[in-house]
């Protein structure tokens, strides 16, 4: 049997000890959410609401910072260059898994974090004009599939979920699309709404409003489920396509090295918040539900996705603005 020296036992020690203080006493002062998104959008949204929630937890306050530009890469890099102790946090969103793919020199490298926790899920929904004349997601791939006029399809920005997702139909269905990368979703809606585009790629809570008052028609919720916030829009897997999965997500990541206690401790307080029933409720809000789930389960998510939509700008050809 293997037996420790007095050494191996000491340092044994000293490292329990030193695990112990580190979950004990953190945090001792406030920690910074750093969202690389302006305010006001979904990811800023979901940050602010888990900063308010989890400041009593944690007896500390909790800074929301937005760090907008370079498609994240700004406020992303700044993250990945945070010291690893505990008190700033990358609150991102799926340009986290395009971002390496778009740009040659991002600043910033997945294995630069730790991921923490997937915090929610949003799908994202094809619409469609009234004058575009569509009315079901089986006319629509049938005029897509055509050798007619190209149509056209408005996102709220080039390589953003939505964008992708629809690309990667794509690729998979053999349609004929172009695609137009408007500044956010304020300006893709405004065309819309003028008729200037006839097809539409958004977070469904992005479009609930036009959809609820008949100004667009909902084609398709593209991903392979329903939205249990729009059970009535059907899915892509209501038509027999179940390999396209275009949901969106906000997450939490840590810079790498960051102590396994302080971790564990962070996930525990994300996880309690994300299963408060008013956080729920004001999610729904939104648009979004609450995901949670394990540090590896987030690691094995994002690495998946990253891989996909990498596959997915390659084949498309996409580049970054």
């Amino acid at each position: 049997m293997y037996k420790l020296d007095r050494k191996h036992f000491v340092s044994i020690l000293v490292f329990c000890i030193s695990s112990f203080a580190w979950s004990a006493e953190y945090p001792e002062k406030p920690i910074k959410f750093i969202v690389p998104y302006a305010a006001g959008g979904g990811t800023d949204a979901v940050a602010r609401l888990m900063a308010l929630k989890l400041s009593p937890l944690l007896g500390q306050s909790i800074v929301v910072e937005n760090r907008p530009g370079a498609s994240s890469n700004i406020g992303t890099e700044m993250v990945a260059r945070a010291a690893a102790d505990g008190y700033t946090v990358l609150i991102t969103a799926p340009n986290f898994s395009t971002s390496e793919a778009l740009f040659s020199k991002p600043g910033w490298r997945t294995e630069d974090f730790a991921p923490l926790i997937q915090l929610t899920r949003h799908a994202n929904v094809l619409v469609a004009t009234p004058q575009a004349q569509l009315a079901d997601f089986k006319a629509f791939m049938s005029r897509a599939k055509s050798s007619g006029p190209e149509m056209s399809f408005g996102t709220p920005g080039v390589a953003s979920a939505a964008h992708l997702a629809l690309e990667l139909l794509k690729l998979k269905q053999g349609l004929v699309l172009n695609h137009v990368g408007y500044k956010g979703s304020a300006p893709l809606k405004t065309d819309l709404l003028g008729g200037h585009v006839p097809l539409g790629v958004d977070g469904l809570s992005g479009q609930m409003e036009v959809i609820k008052s008949g100004k667009v028609i909902p084609l398709a919720v593209l991903g392979p489920k329903r939205s249990a916030f729009a059970p009535d829009i059907p899915s892509l897997g209501d038509f027999g396509i179940t390999d396209i999965d275009g949901t969106g997500w906000y997450g939490a990541l840590m810079p790498i090295g960051t102590p396994t206690v302080v971790m564990a401790k962070l996930h525990a307080a994300f996880a309690s918040v994300l299963n408060d029933t008013e956080v729920r409720n004001r999610l729904a809000l939104i648009g979004v539900e609450p995901a949670g789930g394990t540090p590896e389960q987030f690691r094995t998510y994002l690495l998946a996705e990253r891989d996909k939509w990498s596959s997915v700008i390659r084949a498309a050809k996409i580049q970054a603005d």
